[in-house]
């Protein structure tokens, strides 16, 4: 009913700016120059925030979120919404994908380990060396639940800087040393090799 609703949400009027709805979530981005961006941007939520007032819906402006993403130092005026500011951030999450200023999604990495750890934590007794769980068990568990995570929405932050996906890598090598009870002295390379587990890196390339 409320895709209905809405579904004569005007569309913006140049290539430049785009809208993205899922479900009661909904983005607004704009690309090219600085000043046709605002220009472009700003004309678009004005419109928009006529049509939202004429159908009654009303939006919670203090929870609107706007970045800009560039290499620029300097940013241009922020945009409005109902003639309010919506002030610049250093970073946004969007289904789940936190996107920063310099789209080198740091934040989203460090979001990432800490929701492994978290299932992790859960999955402690189950997974931990000394569990009576077979080798083929652990592994069942650790595949369906835990690197989907890792993976949630790779082909938009997989390509990121090296030294970011290696976090992630690393969780996956303690993860593989726990459930095999490996010796310190043993390479995360042959363990994974044993497993027939691929890297972070070979897993995320299925996706694109």
């Amino acid at each position: 009913m409320f895709n209905i609703y809405i579904n004569g949400i005007p569309s913006p009027r140049n290539c430049q700016t785009r809208l993205c709805l899922y479900a009661d979530d909904t983005a607004i981005m704009s690309t090219g120059e600085s000043n046709n961006i605002m220009e472009d941007l700003n004309s678009y939520l004005d419109q928009q925030g006529k049509w939202m007032i004429g159908w009654k819906l009303k939006i919670n402006t203090d929870k609107c979120k706007a970045v800009y993403i560039s290499r620029h130092k300097t940013t241009p005026e922020p945009t409005k919404l109902y003639r309010r500011v919506i002030p610049w951030c250093n970073s946004t999450k969007y289904l789940g994908v936190i996107l920063d200023k310099r789209l080198t999604f740091k934040n989203h990495i460090e979001n990432n380990k800490q929701k492994v750890n978290a299932i992790k934590a859960i999955l402690y007794t189950l997974i931990r060396r000394k569990s009576k769980l077979s080798l083929s068990n652990k592994l069942l568990l650790y595949k369906p639940l835990v690197r989907p995570v890792m993976s949630y929405a790779s082909p938009v932050w997989g390509v990121v800087a090296k030294s970011h996906v290696k976090k992630i890598e690393s969780a996956q090598n303690i993860i593989a040393r726990q459930i095999t009870n490996s010796l310190w002295f043993i390479r995360n390379w042959y363990i994974a090799k044993d497993l027939k587990l691929k890297t972070i890196k070979d897993h995320f390339n299925k996706f694109f």
